[in-house]
């Protein structure tokens, strides 16, 4: 038996029946590259869910052995980034049915879910634009060319004011952590350019070395919608739009040439009304979109710049979130995986072992 050839349904079943520790399946999603089932362990658990993720097949790939090595080669790399808190990264390995598992807490949504709420400040909307810059300069650091898919549902939040008592009171403890890697370095290892439209930089679809500028862009797209309440720098409120047109809309944007017109145009981008008012984010926004990559700013100047802006509002909060950046850069452990988690480490070599060692 071969968990690939199973009914939908059956695979729920036996995923829940080999990891019946992490309690009942309550909601099964599909990404680009892999389906996550997400597990409830119970109401006294924290946190609370668990998701697995599991590649999907690749067209004529009937024995998955590229899926299988496309998806090790992925965790492989997201191990050498693991362990920063602005990162999410797989707890644990498995084999069920000779399909790969990985395992990762579930926290308190994606960065999707927070867009367009009317009661986040911009004080909390700048504090996770930084957490999501410093994850990511930990990533390059270690390997990293670009992600090439970041977009607000592949950005995790976790909320750690309901974790921790006794915190200052102010609003910067929704911790964003960058993850779904299984687009980073596809360009390189495997001359894959691939990412989601409204998020593609121009040198993807020109299928153009990619650096981290490529992702530079990709932020530029979601701390705008992030901002506005949800609307692209296209001129569109990209959900009512995008994956799904909603009341009628145009299904314009299910096509490939309008992102790929937008994305390489010459013409400035075209920005909404509703963040006017803050000229400095816009004239960052506008940089992080330039056409050329080279033009476009480094991460850590966008780090910067949105550390002013918090510090231009708040001090206090400056000060948190510079302490947060911080203390978790500096206090990385520089010892080997089995040393410093011994459990993971001898089960990611059965994993290996079993699915290869990647690319």
């Amino acid at each position: 038996m071969n968990f690939y050839e199973l009914e939908p349904s059956n695979q729920k079943v036996i995923l829940e029946s080999n990891l019946s520790e992490l309690g009942k399946i309550v909601r099964v999603t599909s990404g680009k590259c892999g389906s996550i089932y997400i597990f409830d362990q119970g109401e006294y658990t924290t946190p609370r869910y668990v998701c697995a993720k599991i590649p999907k097949l690749l067209n004529n790939d009937e024995n998955a052995t590229e899926t299988n090595r496309r998806f090790v080669n992925e965790l492989k790399n997201q191990l050498k980034w693991s362990e920063h808190f602005f990162v999410h990264w797989a707890f644990d390995f498995k084999n069920v049915l000779n399909a790969p598992v990985a395992l990762f807490r579930y926290w308190d949504g994606d960065l999707s879910t927070l867009i367009g709420l009317e009661d986040i400040s911009e004080i909390q909307k700048l504090s996770i634009m930084v957490y999501i810059c410093s994850g990511l300069l930990h990533c390059y650091r270690n390997g990293l060319i670009a992600h090439q898919d970041l977009k607000p549902e592949n950005i995790f939040i976790r909320d750690v004011s309901q974790q921790f008592v006794g915190l200052p009171n102010l609003d910067i403890y929704k911790i964003a952590l960058i993850g779904d890697f299984g687009l980073a370095n596809a360009a390189e290892d495997s001359g894959v350019y691939d990412g989601t439209r409204p998020y593609m930089a121009p040198e993807q679809w020109g299928r153009s070395p990619l650096s981290s500028k490529a992702d530079v862009f990709a932020l530029g797209v979601i701390f705008y919608e992030l901002m506005s309440g949800g609307h692209h720098p296209v001129g569109i409120k990209l959900k009512e739009h995008w994956p799904v047109p909603s009341n009628r809309n145009s299904k314009k944007w299910l096509n490939s040439r309008p992102w790929r017109n937008w994305a390489t145009s010459s013409e400035p981008k075209l920005i909404d009304q509703s963040i006017q008012n803050n000229a400095e984010f816009l004239r960052l926004i506008e940089s992080m979109l330039d056409k050329e990559p080279k033009l476009r700013p480094d991460l850590e100047h966008v780090m910067n710049t949105l550390l002013a802006l918090i510090n231009h509002k708040s001090n206090d909060s400056y000060d948190q979130v510079s302490f947060l950046v911080n203390y978790f850069n500096t206090n990385l452990s520089d010892k080997p995986l089995s040393e410093r988690s011994p459990y993971l480490f001898n089960q990611w070599t059965s994993f290996s072992n079993d699915f290869g060692d990647g690319i």
